[in-house]
C-alpha cells in the first residue's frame, strides 16, 4: 500500500522554495554602511514660507505646503509650491507647482506636476509638467518628450525641446511646435490669424 503525502506538505514545499532561492541568491554588502540621515529629513517645514531681500527691497518669497531639508546636503524638496519674484518691488513673476526639488549648492531648481509660470512684465504664462531652472545660467528648460504650453502676447503655442534664458529673455521650442496668432488689436482679426506646424 503506498501512502499518499499530505496536501499541506505540498502548500509548504512551495511557500519555502521561492523564500530559499531568494534566501541564496541575495548577496549583501555587509562593509557598506547606510546613514539614515541620508533618507530622513533633518528638518520639515509645514505650511513654510521664505522672502529673501537684497537691498531693502523684496526679491523672491517661496510658499510650501511642506519642505524637507536633509541633513549633510545641499538638498530640500518641496510639496505644493507657489512663488513670486519682484523687480524694483513690482511683482514680475508668480508659478506653483505639486513638488520642487532645490539644490541651493548648484542652484538647479526642478519643478514637478502642474506647472504654472506667470511672467507679467513680457505677459507670458508658461505651462507644463517638468521644468527645470539653473540659477547660474538662468536657464529654464524641459525635456526633448516634455510638451509646454505658451500664451505669449497674442500667441499660443506648444512644442517640446523648450528652452528659456533669463538673461535674453528668449525662448525656443526644438521639436514639434504649433501654435495660433491672434492679433486682437486689428479690426480684421479674423484674417491675421494663423496656425503652423512643424
Amino acid at each position: 500500500m503506498k501512502k499518499k503525502t499530505p496536501r499541506w506538505i505540498f502548500a509548504l514545499a512551495l511557500s519555502i522554495l521561492p523564500m530559499a532561492f531568494t534566501a541564496l541568491s541575495c548577496s549583501l554588502e555587509y562593509d557598506q554602511v547606510v546613514h539614515a540621515e541620508e533618507y530622513i529629513p533633518e528638518i520639515v517645514f509645514e505650511n513654510a514660507q521664505f522672502t529673501r531681500y537684497e537691498n531693502y527691497s523684496r526679491m523672491v518669497r517661496l510658499v510650501a505646503e511642506k519642505l524637507e531639508q536633509y541633513k549633510d546636503t545641499a538638498d530640500a524638496y518641496a510639496k505644493s509650491v507657489s512663488f513670486y519674484t519682484w523687480d524694483k518691488e513690482k511683482l514680475d513673476t508668480e508659478g506653483s507647482c505639486k513638488y520642487l526639488s532645490l539644490n541651493t549648492r548648484e542652484q538647479i531648481y526642478t519643478m514637478f506636476s502642474d506647472i504654472l509660470i506667470k511672467n507679467y512684465g513680457q505677459d507670458l504664462e508658461l505651462k507644463a509638467q517638468n521644468m527645470k531652472w539653473n540659477g547660474n545660467t538662468e536657464q529654464l528648460t524641459a525635456g526633448a518628450g516634455e510638451t509646454v504650453y505658451i500664451r505669449h502676447e497674442g500667441l499660443t503655442m506648444e512644442g517640446a525641446g523648450f528652452s528659456a534664458s533669463g538673461i535674453s529673455r528668449t525662448y525656443s521650442f526644438d521639436y514639434d511646435v504649433a501654435g495660433v496668432y491672434d492679433d486682437t488689436s486689428d479690426e480684421t482679426s479674423d484674417e491675421n490669424k494663423v496656425e503652423e506646424s512643424e
